[in-house]
């Protein structure tokens, strides 16, 4: 057998080619990655179509004076949702409601919906949050069965799950459920004692595969 640089330099380039053909066949038998969460809002440029709706700002119970982006406090990114809200207590009930119309409606690969809730260290225990949203052609309203309690001076997380016979809602969804999303909407709410009057957060809003 030859052993100048000729044989080399062919077992070299053999073995070079042996180890490239079998790192590409290894990169295309990878599974594709799964679908990430999707964000519906997190508010890095401004309220990103979430509004305070018309009939909500002319009710009596209603609690939210104003919506606007805030950098003070956030859970993900440089800004969120300020809801500047008032809530009287002395047994009556309020609500801050804000939404937004979504224009992709099919949610039928995701799980649940999550998003973030902040309370300043000033605010009191009692106020509660939760999910809310507008179903089908005949835009039905639907809510979260039980508010998640918030806490002052931290970031809560509130979860609905999506899936078929979820409990989480006031009717078992279907599968249609999650195929015809029209609106999405949260509501910060005051059942009858706390009384607060300043700030409420929201923050990164998604769909959770």
């Amino acid at each position: 057998m030859r052993r100048d640089g000729t044989w080399y330099g062919i077992l070299a380039g053999a073995i070079l080619l042996s180890g490239g053909a079998a790192s590409v066949r290894a990169e295309e038998a990878q599974p594709a990655a799964a679908p990430a969460d999707i964000i519906l809002a997190d508010f890095e440029t401004g309220l990103e179509e979430w509004e305070i709706p018309s009939w909500a700002q002319t009710s009596a119970d209603y609690a939210c004076k104003e919506m606007k982006p805030a950098t003070d406090f956030v859970s993900t990114g440089k800004s969120a949702a300020q809801l500047m809200v008032d809530f009287p207590g002395g047994g009556k009930w309020t609500g801050a409601y804000i939404e937004r119309v979504m224009y992709v409606t099919d949610w039928g690969q995701f799980s649940a919906v999550s998003g973030d809730v902040y309370l300043p260290y000033d605010a009191p225990e009692g106020l509660r949050a939760r999910f809310i949203l507008t179903v089908g052609e005949q835009w039905q309203w639907t809510e979260m069965n039980r508010a998640i309690p918030l806490k002052p001076d931290q970031w809560t997380m509130i979860t609905a799950n999506l899936k078929p016979g979820s409990l989480d809602w006031k009717f078992f969804p279907d599968e249609g459920f999650r195929k015809d999303i029209r609106k999405i909407g949260i509501r910060i709410e005051s059942d009858r004692d706390p009384a607060y009057k300043g700030p409420v957060y929201v923050d990164n809003v998604r769909l959770v595969k």
